[in-house]
């Protein structure tokens, strides 16, 4: 039994249901929106349908057996304040309320888009709670704090629409790759627990079919068809310039991209075998990591990187979509 917070409502999500926008969809007034009101649309759930997590629990690496070294964590470090966030746990839970090196964080994740935030979750010297609206805006879901009501872009980080309108989170430093790999970085990490394994059995992934499916499930106000839509993208943005490094284009050159961007040197390497970016970029660049859909639906004149022009090369093919480790149990975790 996948559990009642999993296979179920994630099922509703990918239906893509609810294209009109009511006044109050989920309960949420729009009246003083930020973006066309009909954008924002109904994903499945209701409100709190997905359920955030408000008091994580944390394991050594040692005794956290649901997590394998080539599973996908997200890792957040703040003043020697280390932590692992298991990908396939967050796929059920899409947003963590913690406390980071004393800094209060929202730790989120969309599985519709692939993409990972985390947030100081303080504004205005307040403090705020988030979780799942069950709304979408540009195929992304959602969030909404607690306190205000107000509805939050999650690949954005802005308030659209509520109380808060216009104000901004700021972003925190995530990296999305094999736990491994963070350990590396981070050996005394602390992960995650399981929130509700008496509920939800967190090895098998409800996102399965997204993963290689080319259907987008919600619209999007762009889109390139060039590339699979579910293609691993990391995406940097620069005093307003956009540009994608794809999986298959690192592949293709290597696995390893240098580049320049508005005068920032980049530099992306690419594990095929684990589907997982490893980055490095000034503390001015913007970096995100996403589907290709994603990426290009917030940032629709973005620049697509190439690998350099080899003698006798005759390009390449875009890859299928993204491969995915396993759990320690042997089944699909990201």
């Amino acid at each position: 039994m996948r559990g009642r917070a999993g296979g179920l409502l994630v099922a509703c999500a990918l239906a893509g249901l609810g294209a009109d926008a009511p006044e109050r969809p989920n309960g949420f007034d729009l009246s003083g929106a930020t973006v066309p009101r009909a954008s924002i649309l109904k994903g499945g759930p209701p409100r709190d349908g997905i359920p955030r997590v408000d008091e994580p629990r944390f394991a050594s690496v040692e005794t956290a057996t649901w997590v394998g070294p080539t599973n996908a964590v997200l890792g957040v470090e703040i003043a020697g304040d280390a932590r692992a966030y298991p990908v396939h746990l967050l796929e059920y839970h899409q947003v963590v309320n913690d406390v980071v090196g004393g800094v209060p964080v929202a730790v989120t994740y969309d599985p519709i888009a692939g993409v990972p935030r985390v947030f100081r979750r303080e504004v205005r010297g307040r403090r705020l709670r988030f979780g799942v609206s069950g709304l979408i805006y540009s195929a992304n879901f959602l969030l909404y704090d607690l306190e205000t009501g107000s509805l939050w872009s999650q690949f954005l980080g802005r308030a659209i629409a509520g109380p808060l309108a216009g104000q901004v989170l700021a972003r925190v430093t995530v990296r999305q790759e094999a736990l491994a790999v963070w350990l590396a970085r981070h050996p005394r990490t602390r992960v995650l627990e399981r929130p509700l394994p008496e509920r939800i059995d967190y090895r098998y992934s409800p996102y399965e079919g997204h993963w290689v499916s080319e259907q987008i499930p919600f619209p999007v106000p762009a889109r390139d068809d060039r590339y699979h839509p579910k293609e691993l993208v990391v995406g940097v943005l620069v005093d307003g310039r956009a540009r994608a490094y794809l999986g298959s284009a690192l592949t293709a050159a290597g696995g390893r991209a240098v580049d320049e961007v508005a005068g920032r040197r980049i530099e992306i390497d690419y594990d095929t075998n684990l589907a997982a970016f490893h980055w490095e970029a000034p503390d001015d660049v913007d970096v995100s990591e996403a589907y290709w859909f994603a990426w290009k639906a917030f940032h629709p004149e973005t620049e697509v990187w190439e690998p350099p022009a080899t003698p006798g090369s005759g390009g390449s093919m875009p890859s299928p979509g993204p491969a995915r480790p396993l759990t320690p149990e042997g089944t699909p975790g990201r």
